[in-house]
């Protein structure tokens, strides 16, 4: 998994700077950092009784590379480390024994968006919006699920009929390892100078996949299954410095 990742960063670096810097216009380098909450949407409790939703929140860091093709569009790709999940919260009636439960999902992803940008306004100040398509590549699935906070409950069987429990802390492998999703981004550009710039917005992601991997796919008690998808959205903050590769072809030394 980490030669996967280090060969798709290394390709769209070497892609983005090469392709970029022939055209002879702006580069774009950065870094970002943001503040989210997150959810999963249709949870998954392997055939046992669902619980509330509670609030998560979580993070990304990211590193930042575009082009700016005219004043107002711009393309920019990410190299973006995410902590994503969801919590729950409540009770669960299990054979006439209830019990409170708590169960905290970690999904920490390499995320890979690619925006197209389009920005309008003053010199100082432009206002813009992001779009693109993300993917996401897991790194490392974990939960802290306990019942009247002890860890406990029985087997359950996978659909591949293998054995499972279910408070597990490390479920990397029942969460699927690609997840495709779907960025936006709207805020605005302050700029401090002619090189320098701050980038703030409010950002939203909304997964297509299906996270549970094929085994783990089980109905609820309705013996229905829903696909589980990731989604979050929060501030998102960069710091960004502007390359005239035109111009500094141009001089001469």
């Amino acid at each position: 998994m980490k030669k996967y990742v280090l060969l798709i960063t290394t390709a769209i670096l070497l892609i983005s700077f090469n392709s970029m810097a022939q055209k002879g216009k702006e580069l774009i380098f950065g870094a970002g950092t943001a503040i989210t909450s997150t959810w999963i949407m249709n949870q998954n409790f392997y055939g046992e009784p669902e619980v509330d939703y509670a609030p998560k929140m979580g993070y990304a860091v990211s590193f930042n590379i575009g082009y700016n093709f005219t004043e107002n569009i711009s393309a920019i790709a990410e190299l973006q480390y995410s902590l994503q999940g969801q919590k729950y919260e409540g009770k669960q009636n299990i054979n006439g024994q209830k019990y409170e439960v708590k169960r905290d999902i970690n999904l920490r992803y390499f995320n890979i968006p690619l925006f197209f940008k389009y920005a309008f306004g003053t010199e100082d100040v432009k206002f813009r919006v992001l779009a693109g398509p993300q993917i996401g590549i897991l790194l490392e699935a974990t939960q802290d699920y306990t019942r009247d906070g002890q860890k406990q409950g029985g087997p359950v069987y996978d659909l591949d009929g293998e054995e499972f429990i279910p408070y597990t802390s490390n479920i990397t492998d029942r969460v699927t390892h690609i997840d495709i999703s779907m960025a936006v981004d709207v805020g605005a550009d302050i700029h401090v100078s002619d090189k320098f710039y701050v980038s703030a917005g409010i950002r939203g992601n909304y997964g297509f996949k299906d996270i549970n991997a094929p085994a783990y796919r089980l109905q609820d008690l309705d013996r229905e299954y829903k696909a589980s998808q990731n989604v979050w959205g929060g501030l998102y903050v960069s710091f960004n410095f502007k390359l005239d590769v035109e111009g500094y072809r141009q001089r001469s030394f």
